[in-house]
């Protein structure tokens, strides 16, 4: 059979995704650290060999060809056809890409995600013999079928679909990977022509050609698919990718030191009972008296130049050099327990930041400094920033706390906006996730009563300021 070649509409504005696509194509958002274009087209490339793919853009446009350029560094050659016609629909973005084409394409929509799918199996239909192939997927969920379309099929062959269906006949669910031959341009063309209002229907014609000879064939998608058009199913869609593919990251701890803890080996030996943890780093000052006993118990160490010495600027300065894909962040003097790594690890699947809030009391060791003023402090400044970002539904009840996780590639989304060199920094990555629409989550942790280095240097009234001026700070940028 002919080698297929690759069509991707991408022109529309995404606009049940807003306020997401107000700055990006819908296909441009992220799952799992890249766009969900990009997963397309690597999942084009590897299982059904496309080296050539045909792109339709319109909606912000730039932003895609910027980041894809020729498509070169993925292997594939891209080109690009500019629709300014976004009223007349998917058809049109898929007319105006393959009507010159002479070999069968395969379609894949932008906004839909794919996780452990089995479209390599395509290849192996005779989707030459018919004017296209639809695919679909068993669904035990009716509502998502009846805001997608239904499938009515015999064998291989399709009898009926119906975009948005109202009645439900089976529980098969049409989805947006399709198989068109040569043939099948002309006809659309022709229904272009034809329409009085310049709009044609993609499901509907679609249906129409059941009944002419090829036909339509059908195939049935394995795995997991999520239709990418508003907040809920782009949070769906990462956790699924995260969540298949989780054993396979490489999961790093990174410590701070004041360089003057005297049990850090403890403390990193304790942390080391967690098999999650690949590899552990601890950032230290210049001068310390604890590197020697970090070597010896196996971990990396990262020395701060001398003129780094807060708080914020050694821990943007470590980040920049640790590796892995998820980042753990704790203290040298074992303020928070290694067991509690594996809620950070639960819940990150479905965040890009998860942290740990020291304000439930009953987990909080007797003694500790986690009292009085600062306990009150923590949790003004925390209801602080969800008034003040009260639409990104956010809920958290401790800027401060440092027992964090977070993966690498939003780290490197929110890097060049930290700016905070004390113990703000930790108040600013969360405005900075909300601000780019990130998701974080705060979950209750055990806090020890053992971080006397930190509490020296920094529990005072200088840094609830810091965090007051930053968050004022990153507030009024934002109105402007």
């Amino acid at each position: 059979m002919s080698k297929l070649v690759g069509l991707i509409p991408a022109a529309g504005k995404g606009v049940r995704a807003r306020p997401y696509t107000s700055l990006v194509p819908k296909g441009m958002l992220q799952v799992n650290g890249k766009p969900n274009l990009e997963r397309i087209i690597c999942l084009m490339r590897d299982q059904l060999g496309i080296d050539e793919i045909y792109m339709t853009v319109g909606y912000l446009s730039g932003v895609i060809k910027d980041y894809f350029k020729d498509g070169s560094w993925l292997g594939v050659t891209l080109h690009y056809i500019d629709n300014s016609e976004l009223d007349k629909g998917l058809g049109w973005s898929i007319l105006l890409a393959g009507r010159d084409l002479n070999r069968p394409c395969c379609v894949m929509l932008s906004d839909e995600c794919y996780v452990g799918s089995n479209h390599a199996e395509l290849l192996d239909i005779d989707y030459e013999h018919a004017l296209a192939t639809c695919t679909v997927m068993d669904a035990d969920d009716t509502k998502l079928i009846k805001r997608n379309y239904s499938v009515h099929k015999e064998g291989g062959r399709v009898l009926n679909l119906v975009e948005k269906p109202q009645v439900l006949e089976n529980n098969l669910l049409g989805l947006g990977t399709f198989i068109l031959t040569p043939d099948f341009f002309p006809l659309l063309a022709d229904a272009f022509d034809q329409a009085a209002d310049g709009y044609v229907e993609f499901v509907t014609f679609l249906d129409s050609l059941c009944s002419k000879e090829p036909g339509v064939l059908c195939f049935e998608i394995k795995g997991t698919y999520v239709n990418i058009n508003d907040r809920d199913s782009l949070n769906l869609a990462r956790y699924y990718e995260r969540n298949i593919t989780f054993d396979e990251n490489h999961i790093t701890l990174l410590l701070y030191s004041e360089g003057v803890e005297e049990n850090i080996d403890f403390t990193i030996n304790r942390y080391r009972r967690n098999r999650s943890i690949d590899t552990v780093y601890v950032v230290v000052p210049f001068v310390n008296s604890v590197e020697k006993k970090i070597r010896s118990c196996g971990a990396e160490v990262i020395r701060c130049p001398q003129d780094i010495v807060l708080y914020g600027e050694k821990m943007r300065y470590a980040l920049d050099r640790v590796t892995g894909d998820i980042i753990v962040m704790a203290e040298a003097d074992y303020t928070f327990p290694e067991h509690d790594i594996c809620k950070l690890l639960q819940y990150i699947k479905e965040a890009d930041m998860v942290v740990g809030t020291r304000t439930t009391r009953q987990l909080i060791e007797q003694g500790s400094d986690m009292r009085g003023l600062v306990r009150i402090a923590n949790i003004l400044l925390a209801k602080l920033i969800e008034m003040l970002w009260w639409r990104r539904e956010v809920r958290i009840s401790d800027v401060g706390c440092t027992f964090r996780a977070m993966w690498r590639s939003c780290y490197d989304d929110l890097k060049d906006k930290l700016e905070g060199n004390g113990p703000e920094l930790l108040a600013e990555m969360a405005v900075e996730i909300l601000n780019d629409r990130k998701r974080m989550i705060e979950i209750p942790v055990n806090y020890y009563n053992r971080s006397t280095a930190m509490f020296e240097k920094y529990r005072n009234r200088k840094t609830f300021l810091r965090i007051l001026l930053m968050i004022a700070g990153k507030r009024l940028a934002k109105s402007r």
